[in-house]
């Protein structure tokens, strides 16, 4: 999946966060699903730059487990996850 595409199927509360780190430098390491709840999954290589304030329906959480990653936004549930690697 291009990187237009990741854009146009996440969720608008979900780009504007991925939009800002690009911006920034981070680079989309992996897109995915994780089934059986999550239908779209964008992994960033390095560390979010910093905390984004979260709307309705999107929910921060620190992972910190280096076998998934190290944290993320999640959109009503876990349906669109935006997680960021360790770097």
């Amino acid at each position: 999946m291009s990187r237009q595409q990741v854009l146009a199927a996440l969720a608008a509360p979900l780009r504007v966060i991925l939009e800002a780190e690009l911006a920034q430098g981070n680079v989309i390491d992996e897109v995915a699903d994780w089934p059986p709840r999550c239908e779209l999954l964008v992994i960033l290589r390095r560390p979010f730059a910093t905390a984004y304030p979260t709307g309705p329906g999107v929910e921060f959480t620190a992972i910190e487990n280096r076998h998934y990653w190290k944290s993320e936004y999640n959109l009503d549930g876990g349906r669109q996850t935006l997680a960021c690697g360790f770097g």
